[in-house]
Order: C-alpha cells, then sequence, then structure tokens
C-alpha cells in the first residue's frame, strides 16, 4: 500500500525510480543543488552534465485500468529503438487507472504525449504521459 501511495504523489524511490548514472536534471531534482555552495561533492560532473543535453527524462505515465499492466524494467519503444525504461508501475483503485513512472525520449517528456511500453509477449501499450502527481496535486487532503 505504501509503494502505490507514493507512486500516485509521484515521490520516487532512490535505486528504484533512479541508478548511479541517473542526473538530478532527469528526474526533475534540479531544485536539491544548492547554487549558493561553490563546491560540493559531485559538482564538477553535474557542471559537466548540465551543459549536455538530456537523452532520458523521468516521467509520469498512464493506462487505462484493462491495458496489459506494464512491470518494472518493461522497455520504452520509440521508432523502433529501446529508449528507457519502466521503474515503477501500479494499478491504482482510487484512480481506476494504471499508473507508473518510466524514462523516456526528452522530446516524449510533455504530458499528453502516446509513448510505446513493450510488455510481457511483445504486446505493445500505449501509455500517455501525465504530470505527477497522479493523486492530489494541490495537496488538498493534507490539509486539516
Amino acid at each position: 500500500a505504501q509503494r502505490l501511495l507514493r507512486l500516485e504523489k509521484g515521490h520516487i524511490i532512490v535505486g528504484q525510480d533512479t541508478d548511479g548514472m541517473t542526473q538530478p536534471d532527469e528526474v526533475s531534482l534540479r531544485w536539491a543543488i544548492s547554487s549558493k555552495k561553490p563546491f560540493f561533492v559531485g559538482s564538477k560532473s553535474v557542471d559537466i552534465l548540465s551543459k549536455s543535453p538530456l537523452e532520458r527524462q523521468l516521467v509520469g505515465f498512464e493506462l487505462g485500468a484493462t491495458s496489459p499492466q506494464p512491470k518494472e524494467g518493461h522497455l520504452v519503444i520509440r521508432n523502433g529503438n529501446i529508449v528507457g525504461s519502466v521503474t515503477s508501475c501500479e494499478y491504482s483503485p482510487t484512480l481506476n487507472k494504471i499508473i507508473g513512472l518510466a524514462y523516456v525520449h526528452p522530446e516524449d517528456a510533455v504530458p499528453g504525449t502516446t509513448v510505446v511500453i513493450r510488455t510481457d509477449d511483445a504486446v505493445h501499450a500505449h501509455a500517455r504521459v501525465a504530470k505527477t502527481p497522479f493523486y492530489d496535486p494541490d495537496n488538498l487532503r493534507q490539509a486539516l
């Protein structure tokens, strides 16, 4: 249940939705890097990588409740090429749809874009890139 709740809120799990090669910009975490610090461990790498175009972007995606459900590790295909993979995916009974996070080509990272995910038995699921959080984007449920 806890994993589904974090996914509905669009929260990433380091080590599941990221790997040792993940850049802050790929997972929209540039805000977590202080520009006031003159140096920190990894600052040189972040500076170098920020000057290069992104090769992938972590996005939220959604599918209808009856679509084949992708599994973690299933591939995202673009023009016949592998461009990413699913990092998290669950059926949300609250939203009555399948939601997940996946790396896609940066040009496909726009909400509303359709991406192809290769599921079991080579079935192609057509997912829609969605804004995160999927549930309660204004945090109204947290207000007392």
